[in-house]
């Protein structure tokens, strides 16, 4: 049996922690290309769907049926833009139409989700922590959409507004924001743990979990 001394395990635990570190920055970074980078955040962003559902009801705001055939839409847009870019990435060139697609499913979100939080009947602090949330979700889109090739018309079909207007009456500043993954979850962590502070319940489900990597 091999016994290590102090300085020789010290140098083999250095070294892995190395190596986890780099796998870590692999696992959460961007990909190596915008559809990528989207295909990626996809689970992420209906995750923020359902959290901010789980906040609205924490705090007794009932989802009435209309709001809820809004939801479904954000949904089932994710679901076409998820399906969208696989038929993008399928083939080298990529097939005739399937840009548009991608296109397509980015407005049908978008203008469900603007519609969603449009709608909201709410005040005080839930509004803030509501706002915040939007703000994430609707910068993180805007900066896909301004990586998407030069040549896709999306810049005329589908656009986020440098202001957005949530529960009807609030204007919120948008400024596009590439996020990876691990910066999204934690910046809506981030806005979350304000909850408390101003009168809002926040739900542990309304946090989207960080993997052990992006813990580091």
């Amino acid at each position: 049996m091999t016994t290590l001394t102090r300085r020789e395990f010290g140098s083999i635990f250095s070294r892995l922690m190395l190596a986890l570190g780099t796998m870590g920055s692999w696992l959460w970074t961007s990909g190596c290309d915008i559809f990528t980078d989207i295909k990626n955040w996809v689970p992420i962003g209906e995750a923020a769907l359902n959290a901010i559902l789980a906040v609205l009801t924490g705090n007794g705001v009932l989802i009435s049926p209309a709001i809820q055939t809004i939801v479904n839409l954000v949904e089932a847009g994710f679901t076409a833009l998820r399906a969208a870019i696989k038929e993008y990435q399928s083939t080298t060139p990529p097939p005739v139409g399937a840009l548009a697609k991608v296109e397509t499913a980015f407005k049908d979100i978008v203008d469900s989700f603007r519609t969603f939080l449009a709608s909201l009947n709410v005040s005080g602090g839930l509004l803030g922590i509501v706002i915040g949330l939007g703000q994430i979700i609707f910068s993180t889109i805007a900066a896909f959409l301004n990586r998407l090739p030069a040549t896709s018309s999306l810049r005329r079909t589908v656009s986020i507004s440098s202001s957005e207007r949530i529960a009807g009456t609030a204007m919120v500043v948008i400024v596009p924001k590439d996020r990876t993954r691990r910066a999204f979850k934690k910046d809506w962590n981030r806005v979350l743990d304000a909850g408390p502070a101003v009168g809002v319940v926040v739900p542990q489900s309304a946090y989207l979990k960080l993997s052990l990597f992006e813990h580091l």
